[in-house]
């Protein structure tokens, strides 16, 4: 009787966990399609970065999740660690990601240095979460042909 309980348990927390990944991948694919329907009317590079870094993690957080996976911290550096354990990323690609948390150093308990995105960063972060969207799809369809 025990078994059924953690077993019914433990299909209750799959669907939940399901559930979650879902929501991420369709809040990454929201940030996404705001900064791609509006990149002309926004302000400032720095808010095309944010928007595309929010919607950058939610991806990675959808990818994780579907696996079954928690990355330490949420910084660019920490989710592409997370991910790198169970798929390759082209170094361009994690180059890019590893210019966003050079942008903003959010774990300095001192100083927060920030350094302002450029116009011509706007291109970089496009196509970071253009690719990071295109694997994500790729991944978790992938993983949803295979039953897992």
């Amino acid at each position: 009787m025990e078994k059924m309980e953690k077993g019914g348990e433990k299909g209750k927390m799959e669907k939940e966990e399901k559930k979650e990944w879902q929501r991420f991948y369709e809040e990454g694919q929201g940030f996404h399609r705001a900064i791609r329907g509006r990149l002309k009317r926004l302000s400032t590079p720095a808010l095309v970065q944010n928007i595309a870094a929010l919607g950058i993690e939610k991806y990675f957080m959808a990818l994780c999740l579907r696996r079954g996976r928690l990355p330490l911290n949420h910084t660019m550096g920490d989710l592409l660690a997370e991910v790198k354990t169970f798929m390759a990323l082209p170094a361009d690609l994690e180059a890019s990601l590893h210019y966003f948390d050079a942008l903003q150093s959010i774990c300095s308990l001192e100083v927060i240095p920030v350094q302002k995105p450029t116009q011509e960063d706007l291109l970089r972060f496009m196509d970071a979460i253009d690719r990071i969207a295109l694997l994500t799809e790729q991944e978790l369809t992938g993983a949803a042909a295979q039953g897992s």
